[in-house]
Order: C-alpha cells, then sequence, then structure tokens
C-alpha cells in the first residue's frame, strides 16, 4: 500500500474544517476568499494522488467506483434517513414520500447533500485516465486536452448553465483543477515540486504569500461582482480570473499546509467522509435548535464579523468535528464500513 503523504492529509482536514465553517456563517469577505479555493483545492489534493501508470482501464475504474461511487450512494442513503430523523426531533413537516424522492435525489445525484463533489471526482479522474492513454502520457498534451475540455464547459456554463447527472458539469472544470494536482506533483515536474515542499519554512512562506494574493484577488472580485466561485450553484464567472486564482489560492493552502504539518492533524482525515454530509443535515440543526436556541436567536441577525457570532460559529464547527466523529467510527466499525472507505473490521471476519 502506498505511503500517505502527511501534509496532504492534513490539507484535506483542514480544508474540510474550513467547509464546516463557512457553511455556518453568512455571505462574508472571509467566506469569499475560503470559497474561492475550498472545492478546487480537493480536486487539487486529489490530483497530486491520482496513480494512472500501469494501471488497466477496468482496475482504474473499480478503484474510484469504490472510493467516489460506494461512498456517494452509501453515505446518500444515511442522509436521507438522518434528515427524515432530525426533522422528525425538530417537528418539522414531511413531503410525502420523503424517504423514495430523497433516494432517487441521491441515485440521480444532481446537487444531492454535501457529497455532491463525489461522482464530479470521480469523472475527473476517468477523464485524466482517457487523456493520459490518448497523450501517451505526455504531460504538455494532457494539459492541452483538460484546457479545452474547461473551454467546452465555459461554454455550457455560459449559454447553458444546469447541473447534470451526477454532477458532470463540475467535472468538466474539475479537470483543470485535478491536472494541476497531478503535474504538480508529477516526476517530469519535480525540481520544481522539490524547490517548494522540501523545507518547511519555505513551503510556509511561498503558501502565505500566494493566500494573501488570492485574498485579494478574491476580495476584488466580491466586491466588484458581488459574488465568489461557488460550485454548487455554477458561478465560475469571471472565468479568467476566478478560476486561475482557485488554482493559486489551492496550492498556497497546501504549501501553507505543508509548512505546519504533523501527525495529530493528519490523522483525522479519515473522518472528511463523514464530515462531507453529516455537518449540515445533523450537527448544525441539533447545535442550533436543541442545544442553544436560545444562543442562536440572540446572534443570528448579527453580522458576520460580530464576535459573538464567530465564537457561535466556531462553537458550532467543534460541535460538528466532535459529534460527526461519533457517527464516523459507528460506520468504520459497523458492516457498513465501505461507505466510508474504510475495510472490514476484523472482529467480522473472525472464523467461528
Amino acid at each position: 500500500m502506498p505511503k500517505r503523504i502527511e501534509y496532504i492529509d492534513v490539507a484535506k482536514f483542514l480544508a474540510m474544517i474550513l467547509v464546516v465553517f463557512t457553511h455556518g456563517i453568512k455571505e462574508c469577505d472571509f467566506v469569499a476568499f475560503v470559497f474561492s479555493f475550498h472545492l478546487p483545492v480537493f480536486f487539487i489534493l486529489n490530483g497530486m494522488t491520482l496513480k494512472i501508470e500501469n494501471q488497466t482501464f477496468g482496475d482504474f475504474l473499480v478503484k474510484k467506483l469504490r472510493r467516489y461511487i460506494v461512498p456517494m450512494i452509501g453515505l446518500g442513503f444515511l442522509c436521507v434517513l438522518f434528515d427524515l430523523f432530525i426533522k422528525n426531533l425538530l417537528n418539522q413537516p414531511i413531503p410525502d414520500h420523503f424517504v423514495l424522492k430523497g433516494i432517487a435525489n441521491v441515485i440521480n445525484q444532481i446537487r444531492t447533500f454535501a457529497i455532491w463533489f463525489l461522482p464530479a471526482l470521480f469523472f475527473t479522474d476517468i477523464i485524466l485516465f482517457g487523456f493520459h492513454r490518448l497523450s501517451r502520457g505526455r504531460l504538455s498534451l494532457m494539459g492541452v486536452c483538460s484546457l479545452l475540455l474547461l473551454g467546452i464547459g465555459i461554454l455550457f456554463n455560459n449559454f447553458h448553465n444546469v447541473a447534470l447527472v451526477w454532477n458532470f458539469d463540475a467535472a468538466l472544470f474539475g479537470t483543470i483543477f485535478t491536472y494541476a494536482g497531478f503535474a504538480f506533483h508529477h516526476q517530469k515536474l519535480s525540481g520544481l515540486y522539490n524547490f517548494v515542499t522540501k523545507n518547511r519554512i519555505c513551503a510556509l512562506l511561498i503558501g502565505l504569500a500566494l493566500m494573501t494574493a488570492t485574498y485579494f484577488i478574491s476580495l476584488h472580485v466580491y466586491k466588484e461582482a458581488h459574488h465568489h466561485l461557488e460550485m454548487f450553484i455554477r458561478i465560475y464567472k469571471p472565468y479568467y480570473i476566478v478560476l486561475p486564482n482557485a488554482i493559486i489560492g489551492s496550492l498556497g493552502f497546501i504549501l501553507f499546509c505543508r509548512g505546519i504539518t504533523n501527525p495529530i492533524l493528519a490523522k483525522p482525515v479519515e473522518m472528511n467522509l463523514a464530515l462531507l454530509p453529516f455537518h449540515q443535515i445533523v450537527a448544525f440543526p441539533i447545535f442550533r435548535s436543541i442545544l442553544f436556541p436560545e444562543w442562536w436567536a440572540k446572534i443570528h441577525m448579527l453580522p458576520a464579523s460580530d464576535p459573538q457570532y464567530i465564537l457561535f460559529a466556531i462553537a458550532m464547527t467543534l460541535f460538528s468535528i466532535a459529534l460527526i466523529a461519533v457517527i464516523y467510527f459507528a460506520i468504520k466499525y459497523s458492516p457498513l464500513s465501505a461507505i466510508v472507505n474504510q475495510p472490514l473490521a476484523g472482529f467480522y471476519r473472525r472464523s467461528k
């Protein structure tokens, strides 16, 4: 089994913390900054760990189905049940055929729950596998193919902006991000990669510089266009600023994580698949409506910059991590462990 790269695990976990935190607060400059890279960074990290060489398409396809599609369906079904439970708990109205419609939405997977981008990652890997075979492994030609696909994505987004089944529309944009990560970690660019990652202080400083640039660029776009990068609702304009900025910010964040990497921050990366769907449909409603309804009523109208509001958001994020850790380990040590990409626990396989 290939050795895990610690700082990549750190980046995945910290990026997920940013996702949870920004999902729990109002629109503001900080949200615009984080959204400028917080989903692209997952595509780039995916590209950095993507192994294509010396694999048959059949083996590659099976691996990607297990990694992305099994969790998409399994976690999606659990999301429907959790959503039903929370609605009952809070005495909220439940539409007719709620479970059946929820299952159908999970199978179609068009922006359903916060696991929606798993099939987009699946498609980017399959597409890059095809580009790799088509270009016979030549990195430059893979880049040209990825840019041509991005052009198709931009045309589609500009003239027919709809979400496609299994969020294939997101893959049209995500492929260039995944390629960027694949190229950055490729042996042909090992000189550049080693230069910026070998020394932790150097990586930290470069990362901070890139993220600072991303902050000011994203702030400019937010103030001028009144929106930020939002892959969920298909906002990528202005393309010539937002897309390069996403790559700059993602690489900056990854290098920053290289500078601060440590095993404590790397270990919880396993929980990412559980944090994806359950923070919005389970943790947030419980924290706001059951545990601290008076606190929420007191601060929910405050601006996002208010210290009380920020404190509430931090507390809700920490609660989400703690609660979902319990859910994650319950799944991991159950017969359903495959849906969080974990092997079946040993005690299920013991012979009698």
